[in-house]
């Protein structure tokens, strides 16, 4: 083939191309891809042949995803020695802008047909798979090619859902040789997604940021040395003194710097990477990254912790994140290998109402009443008035408006030093404001805020009050389950990401800490009385017990109530395993919340048979226009909870599950049963006993001490069947659904139902 057209383009004086068409080494053909930072970003495709480089530009970069189809320009020939070439051409030439080898290896040609179509497979240095080329003529035109992915077993693909992973706020600043620390930066957190070169911003939400942010897309796609990647930062707009202020981000004024800072990558070329430790997803990301683009800037990374944080403070930045350098990304999950120590408080915060503006202010408002989410409501935590300008208090009335309403939001109304009750205009909870302020006070409000402008990467159920953690975690390295190398640590961190759905099947509920010392398999023991170096600020009720002892007798203890986050954490530091509560809370101790059918299988059936009971257990309830609710309880047994009214008593919940587990049993001999004694059982025991004051159940999404840590898990009916297998719901599966279907069990504390005997 002709080298002539490729030296027609270029003068040998001008530009350090080859031009000796050097012929290749012996062996299998060669391929070479080059990104090309010309006029228009785009992948050089060259496959040898025939001694020369046959070649193809590709607008969008090789494809990754089996099937999609690329545009290919088939363009003059290139000398074999080109495929060596990396470098600057000049302007003015043809062709001019920066040249990469992106990848290179040898191929084996798997088809060539009669129009010229190839099928080739890659061993490159990233890329290892099947492509053809097409001669697709497209629009007309004679060199417009299509390249295609051939799909194969083993792939396994791109993703666009991934979910960030969050920090920990935290007072101090980690030590030890293990931690970097970067500038937490303060602007709107966004995955970058880069497919087939095209870029978009998705925001901590899934929202998408990419018509709000259409010059970071662009210059994202153009700043990474990939095609298909997907980039994790925050997008920041930068004062005039050259910090990231969120405050300039929402006055918007024309010319202000925005930019894109990178500190993480989670998919390189079509391949997740979240496994890999962040000192590997660092040096990745280094080497993606074209620094030439300087909107999209790689975030420093610094050995010195306290250095950091003290010129922090001097420039009144926000503050400094600490990353465990081994740690792997925990997409969607808040845990401590990344921690954040704040200069300042600064966080978002409800807009629950406004008060009335005065003097200058008379015909705006003079402040907005904030709130953060606790314990299952709204609490105030205080107003601000300052940080406004005449255009963003505009803004706010407009927003504000149409969410008036006559009654307040919170739980609780205050009393707002210097407020008139009648001059409080409430809303509906929907907007989220970013807010800074000096400190929190003694009793929980904000001193000296500041408003900074409003949030909509944020949703108002999600904002809680982000303060360091009251528990002193210890022993995080001991190892619980020791097949599976599962460790107390990675205990705590489950039940820290499933809090937010956990937490209200505690709350309010009489707690008893069922506590193993040494790990799943180790000695436990039970204590429904606080220890008495249990912190104050987790609640006690004070109750009257049976013993264990024979004959039984009564005793008052002082029993926790586990009504949040720091409190469900306090217990797994203590050793708790699964969370057991009663069925009744605090304010109705004899009044349960649901009947419970506790399907226990004998030795002789398994868990098929529990899977046959629950569903006839379910077929009664049916009948009766009962709505059930079934989970996981261990590794063969299964709870079917029904909710009901609090007009019962536990007396009334247990007759009617001996009436219904009676009639299930005489009709499915050998199948289920209600006999209590194991030596006389066969079958599935429909255990009606359990309905009793003062018994306890493993709540939903307590991993059980078994082996695999099994998870007992809520499941939607149609999952109860032969197939159902209780030891593949582990942490991450448990995890995984939570983020796909939410809390299964809901209903059981929303729904209330009146029991009807068959």
């Amino acid at each position: 083939m002709s080298l002539d057209e490729y030296r027609r383009k270029r003068d040998p004086k001008k530009t350090k191309e080859p031009f000796t068409g050097a012929s290749g080494k012996k062996g299998a053909p060669t391929f070479v891809i080059q990104r090309h930072d010309a006029r228009r970003l785009h992948y050089d495709f060259r496959l040898e042949r025939n001694g020369v480089l046959a070649s193809w530009a590709v607008p969008k970069g090789v494809p990754l995803e089996p099937g999609v189809r690329a545009l290919a320009v088939h363009v003059e020939d290139h000398p074999l020695d080109y495929g060596g070439f990396e470098g600057e051409i000049p302007k003015g030439q043809y062709g001019a802008g920066t040249v990469e080898i992106w990848d290179r290896g040898t191929y084996d040609l798997v088809e060539e047909k009669k129009d010229g179509g190839l099928t080739v497979r890659l061993h490159g240095e990233r890329l290892e798979g099947t492509w053809t080329l097409i001669p697709a003529h497209l629009d007309g035109k004679e060199q417009n090619w299509l390249l295609v992915r051939k799909r194969e077993d083993g792939h396994s693909g791109a993703r666009n859902d991934y979910r960030p992973m969050l920090a920990t706020l935290a007072d101090t600043l980690p030590t030890g040789d293990d931690w970097l620390f970067e500038v937490k930066w303060d602007g709107y957190r966004a995955l970058g997604y880069v497919r087939s070169g095209e870029a978009r911003l998705l925001s901590r939400n899934g929202n998408d940021l990419t018509g709000r942010f259409p010059e970071i897309a662009k210059a994202l796609a153009r700043a990474v040395k990939s095609p298909d990647c997907v980039v994790d930062g925050e997008v920041c707009a930068l004062d005039e003194n050259g910090r990231p202020s969120f405050s300039a981000m929402q006055q918007g004024k024309p010319g202000t710097p925005i930019v894109y800072e990178l500190f993480d990558v989670l998919e390189l070329d079509g391949e997740p990477v979240l496994d890999r430790p962040l000192t590997e997803r660092r040096k990745l990301l280094e080497e993606l990254l074209d620094r030439r683009v300087s909107t999209v800037q790689l975030s420093g990374v610094f050995d010195d912790g306290e250095a950091l944080f003290t010129a922090a403070k001097e420039q009144r930045l926000e503050g400094v994140m600490a990353k465990r350098a081994s740690s792997r990304y925990a997409e969607g999950r808040r845990t401590r290998d990344w921690l954040k120590v704040k200069t300042h408080g600064e966080q978002e915060f409800v807009i629950v109402g406004y008060t009335k503006g005065e003097g200058r202010r008379a015909r705006s408002f003079g402040s907005l009443v904030l709130a953060v989410n606790e314990a299952g409501t709204l609490r105030w935590v205080g107003n601000v008035g300052t940080g406004f300008t005449e255009k963003t208090i505009a803004e706010l009335l407009d927003a504000l408006e149409p969410l008036r309403v006559d009654a307040s939001p919170l739980a609780v109304v205050p009393k707002m030093p210097k407020v008139r009750k009648s001059d409080v205009v409430w809303v509906q909870p929907k907007l989220v404001a970013e807010v800074k302020f000096a400190e929190w006070t003694h009793d929980g409000h904000l001193r000296a805020p500041v408003y900074l402008g409003l949030r909509d990467d944020k949703a108002a159920p999600e904002v809680l009050a982000e303060k360091p953690a009251r528990v002193k975690l210890s022993n995080l390295d001991k190892v619980f389950w020791p097949d599976e190398g599962i460790t107390k640590g990675d205990l705590i961190e489950y039940y820290r990401a499933v809090s937010p759905v956990i937490v209200p099947h505690l709350r309010d509920r009489p707690f008893t800490m069922r506590r193993y010392p040494d790990g799943a398999f180790g000695k436990a023991f039970f204590q429904k009385d606080a220890p008495s170096h249990m912190p104050e600020w987790i609640p006690r009720l004070r109750v009257q017990v049976s013993t264990r002892e024979t004959p039984r007798r009564t005793r008052w203890i002082s029993a926790p109530i586990v009504n949040e986050e720091d409190a469900l954490l306090w217990m797994v530091n203590m050793g708790c395993i699964d969370m057991n509560t009663w069925y009744s809370r605090v304010d109705r101790l004899d009044r349960p919340d649901f009947v419970l059918f506790d399907l226990d299988p004998s030795s002789d059936v398994g868990f098929a048979e529990t899977v046959k009971v629950a569903l006839l257990v379910k077929a009664a309830l049916d009948a009766l226009g009962l709505v059930s609710f079934a989970k996981t309880s261990s590794a063969d047994g299964m709870h079917v909870l029904v909710p009901i009214e609090r007009r019962y008593t536990y007396d009334d919940t247990r007759e009617f599950s001996e009436i219904v587990a009676g009639a299930i049993a005489r009709t499915h001999r050998g199948l289920a049963t209600t006999e209590w004694s194991k030596s006389k059982r066969r079958g599935v025991l429909i255990d009606s006993n359990q309905n009793g004051e003062g018994k306890t159940i493993a709540s939903a999404y307590s991993v059980r001490p078994r082996a695999g840590a099994p998870v007992s898990t809520p499941l939607r009916w149609e999952e109860v069947n032969e197939d159902l297998d209780p030891s593949t719901f582990t942490m991450d599966v448990v995890l995984e659904r939570i983020r796909k279907h939410g809390d299964l069990l809901e209903g059981v504390l929303t729904a209330k139902q009146r029991l009807k005997t068959p």
